[in-house]
């Protein structure tokens, strides 16, 4: 049985996660009695994941998803990169979804007392470590994610990443890309 068969609420587009060791793992901004169902007032992100010492809020962005019919693949890579390029990456899609799923979660259920990643994961091999790099600092410099003067009481993390960087640092979870598998 293929894995992603059986677990299709930790496959988004065409990468699947195997959050199989985590307390809970959830698609935030799925339609129905697991996702938020707000989404014309609240961005969300893709996934929420419980571990035993971690709360993880997981963005993907995916522009080499393989799902994506041929002819239409340049255009979508150059729309991302311009997006990436002007900022629009993190205005419009990475920090909104953070501070909507934050603002949910805590009205909803409250955040779990554990210390907090904020991980987006872009699905850009060329990316480089230092562009992702800069992207985890243009989020983190965001006017309220670093917190008051003080900080924020609990910890607080902001990971920007691409699959091969997530397959090395997070072993716990790893990503299959499905198109590549099959």
């Amino acid at each position: 049985m293929i894995p992603w068969d059986e677990n299709r609420q930790w496959v988004e587009g065409d990468l699947y996660f195997d959050f199989s060791k985590a307390q809970s793992a959830y698609k935030l901004d799925q339609d129905g009695a697991e996702g938020h169902g707000l989404s014309q007032y609240f961005k969300s992100v893709d996934f929420v994941v419980e571990w035993t010492n971690q709360f993880w809020l997981v963005e993907v962005k995916d522009p080499e998803n393989g799902k994506i019919p041929q002819q239409h693949r340049a255009k979508q890579l150059a729309t991302f990169e311009k997006n990436l390029k002007s900022g629009n990456l993190i205005e419009e899609h990475l920090f909104p979804k953070l501070r909507d799923s934050l603002i949910y979660l805590g009205l909803d259920k409250g955040v779990p007392k554990l210390p907090m990643k904020y991980i987006s994961l872009i699905g850009l091999e060329s990316l480089q470590s230092a562009e992702l790099s800069g992207l985890k600092s243009a989020l983190w410099n965001k006017d309220w994610i670093k917190g008051p003067a003080r900080g924020w009481s609990k910890g607080f993390e902001v990971h920007c990443m691409n699959i091969t960087q997530w397959n090395r640092n997070l072993k716990i979870c790893p990503i299959t890309r499905i198109s590549q598998s099959e």
